[in-house]
């Protein structure tokens, strides 16, 4: 008897034990506190790493659309209306989002993480050494609602790079969590430095990988990948199209086939958001093939369906370009 009372108490100790644990790691609570709305699906899974159940993450460009043309619809503005956090890139990607926050409430807090980094300048499809398509392409052919829809000189996709998400987009994410939730502080703290180890993680995968690319160079759809590829020792060498949904010109197409062949580029890398009829078109008058890379994944979308995801899938996709 004595010994079954013995074995008894030992284990309700391990189970009080472990439950204070668990508590003490990540105290429940019945309903998140703060309602944070993002414009891109990378943007999301960061406050979701970071806030936990903390925050309830609502996220406005479903998977497949593109920033650079979307609509938000009636009800998506109500709900940025209702947050308590509205977090966008802004460097002109989403430039509808910097028109919800405007007929938003008062009380909303806002987040342009484009103010958190050093932006770099975009690549053009004019940027080779052609004064004539730089005149027949970017002055007469880019009316001005294209440019509602299309970023700036300065290139927005700064979450492609890791190192940047880490020591810039996550620390930002993070004030603004305990600015609204101080009571949090040590658990967003906490959760704050295990996913900077994720990503120190993931950066070093990278590096690694990257490093024994056969080539350095490849061109792409539009430009998006140059954080990426400034990172790891790789060129965005050109772009197809600078302004998403704009055709460029013959004479261009005509250069860009030329460049693959003088340079050996071993693919052209595309992306979900976009037709890559053009693209493939371009790819099978110089000899090249055509490859998808995501730079924003989503719910829902295999293998994407966090950040950590979708930069391991791109890197099998850049792995298999890059050969």
């Amino acid at each position: 008897m004595k010994k079954v009372s013995f074995a008894l108490t030992v284990l309700l100790l391990i189970m009080a034990l472990s439950g204070c644990a668990v508590e003490e790691a990540e105290p429940e609570r019945e309903e998140p506190v703060l309602q944070v709305v993002t414009t891109i699906y990378p943007l999301a899974d960061f406050v979701k790493q970071l806030g936990g159940n903390r925050v309830e993450v609502s996220n406005l460009l479903p998977a497949g659309s593109s920033p650079h043309t979307y609509e938000p619809t009636v009800e998506q503005a109500r709900l940025v209306d209702r947050a308590d956090l509205f977090v966008y890139v802004g460097a002109g990607l989403d430039n509808w989002a910097v028109n919800m926050t405007e007929a938003a409430g008062t009380e909303i807090v806002t987040l342009d993480l484009s103010k958190q980094v050093n932006l770099i300048g975009s690549v053009g499809y004019y940027d080779l050494d052609s004064n004539d398509l730089e005149q027949d392409n970017h002055h007469e052919n880019h009316d001005h609602d294209a440019c509602d829809h299309d970023h700036g000189p300065e290139d927005p996709h700064f979450w492609l790079d890791p190192l940047v998400v880490r020591d810039s987009i996550c620390p930002a994410l993070h004030g603004e969590l305990v600015g609204l939730d101080p009571g949090s502080e040590t658990y967003f703290k906490r959760r704050l430095e295990q996913y900077q180890q994720e990503l120190t993680v993931l950066h070093e995968e990278l590096e690694a990988a990257t490093a024994g690319f056969s080539r350095d160079s490849f061109i792409a759809f539009h430009s998006a990948w140059q954080y990426f590829a400034g990172r790891y020792g790789l060129e965005e060498l050109a772009v197809i199209a600078q302004f998403p949904g704009q055709e460029p010109s013959a004479g261009w197409v005509a250069e860009l086939v030329e460049l693959i062949r003088e340079e050996d580029i071993g693919a052209i890398l595309t992306e979900p958001q976009f037709s890559p009829e053009l693209a493939e078109r371009i790819a099978e008058e110089s000899g090249t093939k055509v490859k998808v890379v995501d730079p924003l994944g989503g719910e829902g979308v295999p293998g994407r369906e966090t950040y950590l995801e979708l930069m391991r899938f791109n890197l099998s996709i850049f792995r298999a370009a890059m050969e």
